[in-house]
């Protein structure tokens, strides 16, 4: 049986399904303390600036203290090094080195486990919605400028061109544009088969569904997705494919009206 992890957000309701895709505050702060407790500092001292980057792992704070993050959700990002720290894992007796790196814009930082980290001259750079070329994307799906805006809200994601086939055809068909509006476990089995009749196989995907009254105004987009999404879930689905669009104004079916919005993001 196909496993699909599976959520629908329509704008103002709550983001319970969620909880799937991360560690809950909770349950990360538990994590945490465990694992400090779990180590012992050896030692702790400044180090050269090296340019790295690092799609597998986590970041944590010294001493492993605090979790910050999975860095595959920015797995684009170079980090920059500046310390190392040698820690004893109690239970296993080994010895781990991390190194604290930052970004180039100073926004994200932490500690990474040192062989989760390449450098970055050797490792190819990874297109995401912020760095790749639209334009043969735009041509292909027949892209809006107000599409491109909605997924570069997921600087760090990757877009996808299968779920956009996907998507395009829920806001072309009549068959499909019930799952813009219908009931959410309708909506996700009617999703999962358009992708099984696409052939495209998925192990998890997530439907986010909004409206805005105008799809070219970025503010307006930006906080319907933040009413749907909380902050910790965007980061999540920073790691996942995507795909969207926004119905432009004027649309009139008798399921789709101008603004209407479907993300989808997806995992194989």
């Amino acid at each position: 049986m196909k496993k699909v992890i599976k959520g629908i957000v329509a704008l103002g309701v709550g983001v319970g399904l969620f909880g799937s895709l991360g560690t809950t505050a909770s349950a990360k702060s538990q994590y945490s303390a465990r694992r400090s407790n779990s180590v012992r500092l050896v030692w702790r001292t400044s180090m050269k600036r090296h340019a790295m980057t690092a799609t597998k792992g986590s970041r944590y704070s010294k001493h492993l203290g605090t979790w910050y993050g999975y860095n595959s959700s920015l797995s684009d990002v170079t980090w920059y090094t500046n310390a190392h720290e040698k820690l004893y894992d109690v239970a296993t007796g080994k010895y781990l080195i991390y190194y604290h790196v930052n970004s180039a814009d100073g926004q994200h930082g932490g500690w990474i486990w040192r062989g989760y980290l390449k450098s970055a001259a050797s490792t190819p750079a990874t297109l995401t919605t912020s760095t790749m070329n639209w334009a043969s994307a735009t041509k292909t799906a027949d892209l809006q400028p107000a599409d491109i805006a909605l997924m570069k809200l997921f600087p760090h994601a990757t877009y996808d061109p299968d779920l956009m086939t996907a998507v395009n055809q829920v806001f072309a068909s009549t068959d499909n544009q019930p799952i813009l509006s219908e009931e959410i476990s309708s909506a996700n089995d009617d999703f999962d088969n358009l992708l099984t009749a696409n052939n495209t196989e998925y192990s998890g995907f997530y439907l986010v569904r909004f409206h805005v009254k105008d799809p070219a105004n970025a503010a307006e987009v930006k906080q319907a997705i933040d009413d749907a999404v909380t902050a910790a879930d965007q980061a999540d689905l920073q790691r996942w494919t995507i795909a969207g669009k926004i119905a432009p104004l004027g649309t009139k079916t008798p399921y789709v009206s101008g603004g209407m919005g479907l993300l989808v993001f997806g995992t194989k």
